[in-house]
């Protein structure tokens, strides 16, 4: 007669599959608490002055804040702005990280090991202490109150995180590929952008997401640099609905979800390119 077999050592291992289920699943719930209290103070009715029980109960269900919104702000002109910032530092970052992280990862020049350590000394700079030579730089070159003064700095301060990541997709890259698409005949330029560039969905997608997640949602430089109402970004108009003397949650919270919205998309929408490069092999028959 066949034993048969006991199952108690798989059962500290279901255990501790069952506890860490359990702990992600508390630590989602407490990081999803702020953005539900965001929507539902979104949409709670103008007559009512705070949500109760910690900011999660109203007392009916309104889109009047957003009415509210649409009618004080010109919210389209104000997207259009932020998008009009982002989508370019979006592009440079990536046109610009990528060149620079093929170079670092795959070519061999002088100190090219000394200036990867220098470009990451930059990552240690807290970016509110450049906040005034910024400024003091786009005032000088007259970019003040002008998509260039949002566009350039954006650029300038994702490029190295940027290059961090697209460095170490480029140096794990097969040197076999590489030295088949040299005897191919292809340049240097021709394997970053016809061998590794179609292959880099996973690192790309992280620097879009990235970038335009810092880009949409800057709010210290954006405040500074923009001054007339005409080009001043989405994430301004919350300060309409702020301040000492007057305090409207219900609008302040409906604009902070708008803001969100675009975020969400994005991620998602990259997300999906992430898996399928993920998934694809950097060999195609």
């Amino acid at each position: 007669m066949i034993a048969k077999k006991s199952r108690h050592p798989r059962s500290p291992r279901r255990l501790g599959k069952i506890l860490a289920f359990a702990f992600v699943t508390v630590l989602a719930l407490v990081w999803l608490v702020p953005i539900m209290m965001m929507l539902v103070v979104s949409f709670m009715p103008p007559d009512q002055r705070a949500p109760r029980f910690g900011g999660m109960l109203i007392s009916g269900v309104s889109l009047q804040n957003y009415v509210t919104v649409f009618e004080d702000a010109e919210i389209v002109q104000h997207f259009i702005n932020s998008m009009a910032v982002t989508i370019p530092s979006v592009f440079l970052v990536v046109a610009i990280s990528s060149l620079a992280a093929f170079a670092l990862a795959r070519l061999k020049f002088f100190a090219r090991d000394i200036w990867f350590y220098l470009l990451i000394m930059t990552l240690m700079l807290p970016i509110p202490t450049l906040i005034v030579p910024i400024f003091q730089i786009n005032k000088a070159l007259g970019l003040n109150d002008s998509y260039l003064g949002l566009i350039l700095p954006y650029t300038a301060l994702g490029v190295p995180f940027a290059i961090v990541i697209l460095r170490s997709f480029f140096a794990g890259f097969l040197k076999e590929i590489e030295e088949a698409a040299i005897l191919d005949g292809c340049t240097p330029f021709g394997i970053y952008w016809r061998v590794m560039m179609p292959v880099s969905w996973p690192a790309i997608a992280v620097v879009i997401i990235w970038q335009f997640m810092t880009s949409w949602n800057e709010f210290i430089l954006a405040l500074v640099t923009m001054n007339t109402n005409q080009v001043k970004p989405l994430t301004l108009v919350p300060l309409v609905y702020s301040g000492q003397f007057m305090m409207r949650p219900g609008p302040m919270f409906a604009i902070l979800t708008l803001i969100t919205l675009p975020v969400i998309v994005v991620y998602y929408l990259m997300q999906r390119f992430m898996v399928s490069g993920l998934t694809s092999g950097a060999v195609r028959g």
